[in-house]
């Protein structure tokens, strides 16, 4: 009987663990992206690989560009064209369309070698959602299980949101995802998608309100909290 539990939970968890992150691959080669024309949802994450060329890509709204990486910082230059079989890594989580280009052989607007990124709200992975409002997080206190996404809405004030161990920093957009958009406290009524893979405790905070454990503060709890049995 213990065995058939062990087996049972054994299933569980590789059930849990195979609805993680979604990739999508983008080939940069012959002065196209492949597919050029591409719908994700919001916490996915697009790999665009260079197999042939001197290419990078850029997004006509500037929110991004790469090469043999990401562009954090605006004066980094790293997102400039390469001819090295270079690999970028970009999550989105923020919904919107997004058009981009390479440098070299298009132009903004879908002229030449350009493709788009359509990036809906989830819908294959259950959501959460966390309204950020009168310098508190609702609700506080939230457990989820691996594979969930954690949608942070700024209903009103100056606030961001950020991991005590620096795992995600977000407001308008999230930090260290290839995008240069602002992971810093903002008012502009932000809506953004975390996607949380691994078990265990995850703290958070605002940085204009609190610090690590104090003020404006929050906790996700990443937990498969039903075991095979059934009990908790």
């Amino acid at each position: 009987m213990k065995l058939k539990y062990v087996l049972l939970f054994t299933t569980s968890l590789f059930l849990s663990l195979s609805s993680l992150a979604t990739v999508h691959n983008v080939t940069v080669q012959n002065f196209t992206f492949s597919p050029a024309n591409l719908s994700i949802e919001a916490g996915d994450k697009v790999i665009f690989t260079n197999v042939g060329g001197n290419h990078n890509v850029k997004a006509d709204d500037g929110s991004f560009r790469c090469s043999t990486n990401c562009e954090i910082m605006p004066a980094d230059g790293n997102g400039a064209p390469s001819s090295a079989g270079w690999v970028a890594e970009i999550t989105f989580n923020s919904v919107g369309s997004f058009n981009y280009f390479c440098e070299v052989h298009g132009n903004s607007g879908g002229i030449g070698m350009s493709g788009n990124i359509t990036v809906i709200a989830p819908v294959s992975s259950p959501v959460h959602t966390i309204q950020v409002i009168n310098n508190t997080f609702d609700p506080v206190d939230l457990t989820i299980e691996p594979g969930d996404i954690v949608n942070f809405r700024l209903i009103e004030g100056f606030h961001n949101v950020r991991a005590d161990d620096d795992s995600f920093e977000c407001s308008e957009g999230c930090l260290n995802t290839g995008k240069n958009l602002t992971s810093e406290p903002s008012s502009s009524s932000w809506n953004v998608f975390v996607k949380f893979d691994d078990f265990g405790d995850v703290p958070y905070y605002c940085e204009q309100h609190g610090t690590p454990g104090v003020g404006m503060t929050g906790i996700i709890r990443v937990d498969d909290t039903v075991y095979a049995d059934g009990f908790e």
